[in-house]
């Protein structure tokens, strides 16, 4: 058993630490090794589920998710069963109209009637814009 000295006087040799404050660093240090440890186990096995599901072709996703390249926004101002025209205004310039062919595999989320705001989600093609996504926006009250 190694006895400290306690004389006031004499300087200690080395480093000399009660046993709880040795206790503690020794618990956080194991506890920062197993939390650093979980976290790359857990990123390990993130990429092997995306690369299993790359190989195991087109999933279902895609079909809840539309591709589309662009996006507007603003409330509907003329809409046919074909056809959605929808206004933006910005700040400044006068307000500008574009109106989105709506095809058989236009995605809808809500209930489109006219003055209701919406953001489409579209992509332009040579026969025009086509509407891939219409979400309505809520009014928050």
């Amino acid at each position: 058993m190694t006895k400290f000295n306690t004389s006031p006087g004499l300087a200690p040799t080395g480093l000399v630490y009660h046993a709880r404050v040795r206790l503690r660093f020794a618990t956080r240090l194991i506890v920062a090794g197993a939390l650093f440890a979980a976290g790359g186990w857990a990123q390990e096995n993130a990429s092997i589920d995306k690369s299993n599901s790359d190989k195991s072709g087109p999933s279902d996703s895609s079909k809840s998710q539309p591709k589309y390249d662009q996006t507007f926004s603003g409330p509907i101002v003329e809409l046919t069963a074909t056809q959605i025209t929808v206004s933006r205004s910005i700040l400044g310039k006068p307000a500008e109209k574009h109106t989105f062919s709506i095809k058989s595999d236009t995605r809808i989320e809500g209930k489109l009637k006219v003055r209701v705001k919406v953001t489409v989600g579209y992509v332009s093609t040579d026969d025009g814009d086509v509407a891939r996504l219409v979400v309505v926006r809520t009014s928050r009250k």
